[in-house]
């Protein structure tokens, strides 16, 4: 599902990013090239757990249409890594699985969401669809002071995900079809759209058909998306893959609980 490229050139670091993810350009397999944005797992918290949540959530972003880069593995190899000028980065880049996660770098006139932005009517769907997507796959990484959102105009693209998915480390969880389990996403700040998206008039349809045409096999698709490299991410990528299913297969609930979230 992803594709694999190599690096050609390391370009810089970026501006921010816990991640401290870097800006490269990269051959295709195809011999075209890419530039794009990696992360690396020997900076992540939880290595390539993180990784691997990255992916299974584009994924699953791309099936629902949500705005998303390009998504692609990137394979960096130990002469490439010498080449890295930088001793600090070389360091973590040496100290990091091979196998990255990138996203193809998105040119033109965007900037990052800030309070200021405000959802107009053509963008109310897509933003609305966007809160179902971090509601459900438990993504609190899209606050005001971290919108991982950049914006154009009436367009919207959204990117970081490592976080996702991390419902089995909270304690008292619910899920987001229990009434009251979504009452982390009521915190003031806690997620971008919120504000823009109380007391409007949101026909939940599309994005429930969008959820449900999500199947098992192509749920199980994104598990195979996940490099072997990865592997020790099993248990996690088990329990992604088990909330995926489950909050479709009780669609109607979370839509409910989002419902009363955004009233």
């Amino acid at each position: 599902m992803l594709s694999l490229v190599s690096p050609v050139s390391f370009l810089k670091p970026t501006s921010k990013g816990k991640t401290e993810p870097l800006m490269l350009l990269c051959e295709r397999q195809d011999g075209s090239e890419v530039e794009l944005v990696a992360k690396f797992s020997g900076v992540c918290e939880e290595k390539e757990v993180n990784l691997a949540r990255e992916v299974i959530a584009v994924c699953l972003a791309a099936d629902l249409n949500l705005p998303v880069a390009e998504p692609m593995i990137v394979e960096a190899s130990p002469d490439w890594i010498d080449t890295i000028p930088d001793a600090a980065i070389r360091a973590k880049v040496a100290g990091s699985c091979r196998l990255a996660f990138g996203s193809k770098l998105i040119t033109g006139q965007y900037s990052v969401w800030n309070s200021g932005t405000q959802v107009t009517e053509s963008m109310l769907l897509t933003a609305a669809a966007i809160f179902t997507f971090d509601a459900l796959i438990q993504n609190f990484d899209r606050q005001e002071t971290n919108p991982n959102c950049l914006v154009n105009g009436e367009k919207i693209l959204i990117f970081d995900h490592e976080q996702a998915f991390m419902h089995k480390l909270m304690l008292f969880w619910k899920p987001p079809w229990a009434l009251g389990g979504l009452q982390n996403f009521e915190v003031p700040g806690r997620h971008i759209f919120r504000p823009s998206l109380l007391g409007r008039a949101i026909d939940f349809e599309s994005i429930k058909t969008s959820w449900t045409n999500i199947s098992d096999q192509r749920v199980e698709a994104y598990r195979s998306a996940i490099p072997p490299e990865w592997s020790g991410s099993q248990g996690p990528l088990d329990a992604a893959l088990s909330l995926i299913k489950d909050a479709r297969d009780n669609i109607d609930g979370c839509l409910q609980e989002i419902s009363r979230v955004l009233t």
